[in-house]
């Protein structure tokens, strides 16, 4: 500051300095003193240098797409997800001029040897269809209904006790998980189901993928339906149980089931089973405490074939072949077979307990034991024991009887008495009039004391005529 300032420019600057020492923070007061007036406060500007090459992530562009492509971000995993309307929108389905979907078994596992033996399908790479001539989704059916053309179920849907759901020939029902509910969608009957198509327009009752596989859908539930419910010429595929009946009743002609956790279950219900073919399942058909009648019918390929337990069984004209374990299991149930075979399985048949008649019945090639009867009360007659890698038949206490049978080739014994009682084996064929040779393929005290007698003549001298 010069001597020449003027005296109205020093009382400017003390009056300054007493208002910052009375009022502003001493901060306050140097920004005060030497920042100057507003006028130029204002004209101030603070610049910061950027270097040519560099733009914030923030606002670079996005590349552009390619014309005609629709880019799906990828989730964690690498896998794109589907865009909106790819989620939203249902889709066509491919072209298929077979309605039933013709579509081969499971892609077979390496080292099995049967279509039970079977790795599951992708479910990302499967082909779906996700639209229909008709749609519904959890829902209860109060009034009778009758369905034809491409039904679609999203989730469960419910025949009410006083309602009739009709199926007219041709028609193709498929399941798919509800969006809401989430839960595996099923055909639950309180009331009556008809579901008749024809040889040559068969109906179709299957999961949403071309490609079906156990277990994508829940099947058809019977609860507590004893009204005429009937099932002929349909194929049921890819199901959990395919039909399973609680306290209900119901007749099945022509029915294919296949691919499914459970052919047929049945709880203390009643059916009726005709020209059925039950193939690719867990168990073909369980059932307990419950009437069985089974005739012209086929179940081939499944872990297990047939197991009943306090239940009656009656089989004419059934061939059970190619399960992994039992072709037959009976437990205490009421037996009736005739002219069926039982053949390629683990055990052919195994009944525990029970009572009742096999006739004109083949159990022939099985792993074990064509016919194994564990305590049970069983009269085989006119039935062929051939060709088992084990025993033709084992019996073990029961009082069980054979007669005009034929025994002959199997790998361990023709017959053997696993129990202590005496077995009668009288007027069969034992593939030879020779006594010793006879003997030699018959297992009971004479080998080992500990068990009992196998009572063998006479034989008969030549093999029968009239066999199965």
């Amino acid at each position: 500051m010069t001597s020449s300032a003027s005296p109205r420019l020093w009382r400017r600057i003390l009056t300054r300095i007493i208002v910052c020492a009375m009022v502003l923070p001493l901060a306050g007061c140097l920004r005060f003193l030497f920042e100057g007036d507003d006028a130029s406060r204002n004209k101030r500007v603070i610049s910061v240098t950027v270097p040519a090459d560099t733009i914030p992530p923030s606002v670079k562009p996005l590349p552009e797409p390619e014309k005609g492509h629709i880019t799906k971000p990828a989730t964690q995993s690498g896998k794109p997800v589907p865009n909106v309307q790819e989620r939203l929108l249902p889709q066509e389905p491919p072209q298929n001029p077979n309605p039933m979907g013709n579509v081969p078994l499971e892609r077979a596992h390496p080292t099995g040897n049967n279509a039970f033996d079977a790795t599951p399908v992708a479910r990302e790479h499967r082909a779906v269809i996700t639209r229909g001539d008709s749609s519904y989704e959890d829902l209860t059916i109060t009034e009778d209904m009758t369905w034809r053309g491409t039904v679609l179920v999203r989730g469960s849907l419910v025949v009410a006790p006083q309602a009739t759901l009709r199926i007219e020939p041709g028609t193709v029902v498929r399941f798919m998980r509800s969006a809401i509910m989430q839960q595996t969608p099923r055909l639950v009957v309180l009331g009556r189901l008809q579901c008749i198509g024809t040889a040559d327009k068969p109906v179709l009752l299957a999961p949403h993928f071309l490609e079906a596989a156990r277990g994508d859908w829940g099947g058809v539930l019977f609860l507590s339906s004893e009204k005429r419910n009937q099932l002929e010429n349909c194929r049921i595929e890819g199901a959990d149980t395919a039909i399973e009946a609680h306290f209900s009743s119901f007749s099945a002609k022509g029915v294919t089931i296949a691919r499914s956790g459970t052919g047929v279950l049945l709880r203390d219900s009643t059916a009726t089973l005709s020209m059925a073919a039950i193939s690719a399942c867990e168990t073909g058909l369980g059932s307990h405490d419950s009437e069985l009648d089974l005739r012209e019918a086929t179940v081939t390929d499944n872990r297990r074939g047939i197991a009943a337990y306090r239940s009656t069984l009656v089989l004419a004209s059934v061939k059970v072949t190619g399960s992994d374990q039992e072709g037959v299991l009976g437990e205490e149930c009421r037996i009736r077979f005739s002219s069926c075979e039982v053949a390629d399985n683990g055990v052919g048949a195994l009944l525990k307990g029970g009572e009742g008649q096999v006739l004109m019945s083949r159990f022939v090639r099985n792993r074990n034991a064509g016919l194994h009867l564990a305590k049970a009360r069983i009269k085989v007659q006119r039935c062929l024991f051939g060709d088992n890698l084990a025993d033709g038949m084992r019996v073990e206490d029961g009082r069980g009887v054979v007669w005009a049978s034929i025994f002959s080739g199997n790998g361990g014994y023709n017959l053997a008495n696993a129990g202590s009682e005496v077995v009668s084996a009288v007027q069969n064929w034992w593939g030879s009039n020779d006594e010793s040779r006879i003997v030699a393929k018959v297992l009971d005290a004479s080998g080992d004391a500990r068990r009992g007698a196998v009572i063998v003549a006479p034989w008969l001298a030549e093999k029968p005529a009239v066999m199965p």
